[in-house]
């Protein structure tokens, strides 16, 4: 049994955090200050390489200056000098964020902000107060357990005053008003935040700007019972909502018609690709001297054969069929794509034709889409539930945009969702749970003291200086931890998508819930609890069998344990705010793509034009997280306070920056704030995290010292305090949010004026981004409309401000009608196959491509794109043939 308990032991310690026994007594000082140092080396670094490479790659820095659309979303470009940039850079008021990307990327520079406010004066009154009262007069441990205080950073840890010595009880006591003064401050900021968060995102709602979107009037009701599935009825219910109801869309079952399109569109690509890869083929020859060309006139249209002089048969680009790779027959990627195309083509539209009539084949299924006049009437509508069984139309999602719309999840009935949901969050439970296995092999790195003792062939570890150990141990693990975090979201993601979450936005919020579990219970408790197992094994391998002792054991270790998180918390602030300047991945991936990758046109097109966005469900838990580690260890070591100030300080210039010059956040992602009221929500986690903590040192490590015990309980009094105020924000952020359908009547009853605003009399300015209507992001609409296929050649005349002749205002708005009638029906009923878009090379090869994907019955373009002088595929379009720029 002793040796099972020691293997155990010994594995634990592989799951553990940071150090070793020694490792804290001697060199987690030098770790910290190693990696304050090498933090300070990588911001030099990566921010001189910022100022020097941001004048000259401006599709990298700042392309939010010239790419946005419409070109009223751009920001004004920064002076190209070194630095009389950064003057512009800080006049620039954080209310321009709001105008160019919306409400909630001003709302997460809002959240950095309130981190500032809070940490800010917590650091500096934490060092004045706590530093002399956990450090001064008290004699050095000399012993790990022992009574007095440690070294180096651990000199300043709660753990030196908590024990049974009556003589600490002053400074304890002092430590429990001081946390009293903080969580009030605390509280008193977060209020003060959420009162101008909702008058702001009361007054974003329902201005003029939002309220008139199509995105705005329109709502989702899911769990719809059969017999009300159908456009009649669903009228009728909520026809008496403010303003009536414009347009409703009922889900249908599309059996396999989606996979069909979906399959289409794939093939549609790899057609596009292998058309190109022959051209590109043809050119390379003709380059090297190879072949010699054929003289061709640009408007000349070749037969097919013309390849043949170029490429001849055994080159030409194949693929083989078949799910499996490299088995299966072997075919013409371009003849079977050809081919299958027509095939797709025909079925699709014989489906669709289907879909109008059958609705036996092709049933209604569970959910609705409802368009009002008014944004009033969508909210008074989403607001209530018209029947009485409580499983039926029990979720009602209002701000609904076509492009935010998970189609796949549409047809689920209520049972199917919650059973599929309860799944997806056991699934995600035990990825958060099991994922210790490889933190255990990242631990490793961290434990080179421990480990080089107990493995003889790790011995030549002991002879490295302090200064490169502490580096190893200090980057090695932060470096290995944030690689496997980013592993983590793309499957939280999927799990969210698998579980029936109806929209994407929907799918980024439960994504930030499921990554903030990860991070806290992962990368914080279990991280700090086995360290603390580690640091006290001894004393751990006579508690397993002791709750009570067990407990003591964990709390007294966990102020000792903080060495890594600063180290952790300082290389975040200093060397990963400065690379989120740099953008070095996204500047190499670029240039790697564009030269090698952009095979065709298109590709070329997306990759100079399209513009980075964030992922809200990422980036809000890894901020989160450094609140979380601030919280819990402003009490236990309040070095971390100076340290997390730094961090959001550097934080908040960086976002800032890629907020106005880098990132477009498309209208379509807005959801006024949801992903910071969540946010808020989590910070209330963080001060319960920090009552607990402190609590469990008082109560467990004072043996029955009453003093001690009275200000444990005290903690959590404040600690339910805390959350006493938690609920009543709650209530009073629903109530205020309640009352939008009364402010939107009353702004509608007088809307012939609108008056300007400056801020100055307490309003909001009018700085809202400009939003098109939702179905301005080429919602699907047949192209073989004639009214959709002239407004395409608008597109270059965007910039310029221009009267539109009667003629051309009448066709518009013929079309945005059209696209608001179908807006809402799923892709696959009105998509039609994308233009197919080819170079118009020298060699009328991309002509003959073009005329027999036209004889095969669907478009084709060669357009403004090209053949360069460097014999490689180039494009000069405003737009791709049948896209639309947005």
């Amino acid at each position: 049994m002793i040796n099972k308990r020691n293997v155990c032991l010994f594995f634990l310690i592989g799951l553990t955090s940071p150090y070793g026994v020694k490792a804290q007594e001697d060199t987690s000082t030098s770790a910290v200050i190693s990696a304050v140092v090498l933090a300070l080396i990588l911001s030099g670094i990566f921010l001189s390489c910022f100022i020097f490479l941001r004048p000259r790659f401006p599709a990298i820095y700042q392309p939010k200056t010239y790419r946005a659309l419409p070109p009223s979303r751009n920001t004004q470009p920064l002076p190209t000098d070194a630095f009389k940039w950064i003057g512009q850079f800080l006049r620039v008021p954080d209310a321009e964020i709001l105008r160019i990307n919306g409400f909630d990327a001003y709302s997460f520079i809002w959240f950095l902000v309130l981190m500032l406010r809070i940490f800010v004066p917590i650091w500096i009154l934490s060092w004045i107060v706590f530093m002399p009262l956990y450090a001064a007069d008290l004699p050095i441990q000399e012993e790990q357990g022992g009574d007095g205080r440690g070294t180096g950073f651990n000199m300043f840890i709660f753990g030196n005053i908590v024990n049974e010595n009556e003589q600490q009880q002053k400074r304890s006591a002092g430590v429990l008003i001081m946390h009293y003064i903080f969580m009030a401050w605390i509280v008193f900021n977060i209020h003060d935040v959420m009162k101008h968060f909702i008058r702001l995102r009361k007054e974003f709602l329902t201005s003029p700007e939002h309220r008139n979107t199509n995105q705005a009037k329109t709502f989702l009701v899911s769990s719809v019972p059969n017999e009300l599935l159908s456009e009649t009825k669903m009228k009728e219910l909520y026809g008496n909502v403010p303003g009536g109801v414009k347009r409703v869309w009922i889900n249908r079952n599309l059996k396999e018609l989606p996979d069909l399109v979906e399959k289409r569109d794939k093939l549609a690509t790899k057609l596009e690709g292998a058309v190109c890869k022959l051209i590109s083929t043809a050119a390379k020859k003709v380059k090297k001297g190879k072949v010699d060309p054929l003289s061709v006139s640009e408007d000349d249209v070749p037969s097919l054969d013309v390849s043949d002089r170029y490429v001849p048969e055994k080159k030409r680009p194949t693929h083989r069929l078949g799910k499996i790779p490299c088995f299966g027959e072997k075919v013409d990627t371009i003849n079977y794509s050809r081919e299958e195309l027509t095939r797709l083509n025909r079925e699709i539209e014989e489906s669709r034709q289907k879909v109008i009539d059958d609705y036996e084949t092709y049933p209604p299924q569970s959910s609705a889409f409802i368009l009002c006049n008014t944004m009033q009437g969508a909210y008074r509508g989403a607001s209530f539930r018209p029947v009485e069984n409580k499983t039926q139309m029990d979720r009602r999602y209002v701000e609904m945009h076509p492009d935010d719309v998970v189609w796949k999840n549409m047809n689920f009935n209520p049972y199917e969702r919650k059973v599929r949901s309860a799944c997806c969050w056991g699934v995600t439970w035990v990825t958060v749970i099991f994922w210790s296995i490889p933190v255990a092999v990242v631990s490793l790195f961290s434990n080179v003291d421990y480990m080089s003792e107990k493995v003889s062939f790790l011995g030549w570890i002991k002879s490295i200086p302090n200064v490169p150990k502490g580096i190893i141990k200090a980057v090695l693990p932060t470096a290995a931890l944030a690689v496997l975090n980013s592993l983590l979201p793309p499957w939280l993601r999927y799990n969210a998508r698998m579980s029936g979450i109806p929209s994407k936005n929907l799918i980024e919020l439960s994504l930030m819930t499921r990554f903030f579990i990860f991070m806290v219970i992962q990368n914080f408790i279990i991280f700090t609890v086995l360290s603390g197992i580690q640091q006290k094994l001894s004393d751990f391998s006579h508690a397993v069998h002791d709750p009570e002792k067990f407990v003591q054991t964990i709390s007294s270790a966990i102020p000792r344990v903080s060495s890594f998180y600063l180290e952790y918390v300082f290389l975040l602030g200093l060397s990963g705010a400065a690379s989120k300047f740099l953008q070095l991945v996204p500047l190499i991936l670029y240039y790697i793509k564009l030269n090698f990758l952009g095979a065709t046109p298109r590709k070329l097109w997306h990759l100079r034009n399209d513009m980075a966005a964030p992922a809200w469900g990422v980036l809000y838990p890894a901020t989160l997280f450094i609140a979380v580690l601030t919280f819990v260890y402003m009490i236990l070591q309040p070095v971390i306070n100076g340290f997390a100030s730094v961090t959001f300080f550097t934080y908040y210039l960086a976002f800032r920056y890629l907020f106005l010059y880098v990132f477009d956040v498309q209208p379509s992602t807005e959801t006024a704030g949801a992903f910071f009221v969540k946010a808020i929500h989590y910070t209330f986690i963080c001060a319960y995290l920090s009552c607990l903590l402190v609590a469990l040192m008082y109560l467990f490590n004072t043996g029955d010292n009453q003093s001690f015990i009275a200000m444990g309980i005290l903690t959590i009094v404040l600690g339910v305090l805390v959350a006493v105020y938690h609920y009543y924000m709650t209530s009073w952020y629903k109530k205020e949010m309640a009352q939008i359908p009364d402010l939107l009547a009353q702004k509608e009853q007088d809307m012939s004026v609108v008056p300007f605003s400056d801020g100055k009399d307490g309003t909001m300015p009018v700085l809202l981004p400009d939003k098109n209507e939702y179905y301005s992001d080429a919602q699907a609409f047949p192209q073989d409309h004639g009214i959709a296929m002239k407004a395409m050649g608008s597109a270059p005349g965007a910039q310029t401000i221009q009267m539109e002749d009667p003629e051309e205002e009448q066709v518009n708005e013929q079309l945005r009608e059209i696209n608001t009638m179908n807006a809402f029906f799923n892709p696959a009923r009105l998509k039609d196959q994308m233009i197919q878009w080819y170079p118009n090379d020298n060699f009328g090869i991309g002509r003959s491509q073009m005329a027999a994907d036209i004889d095969a019955g669907y478009q084709a373009s060669v357009a403004d794109a090209f053949i360069n002088d460097k014999y490689k595929i180039d494009e000069k379009a405003e737009v791709p043939p049948g896209e639309t720029k947005h």
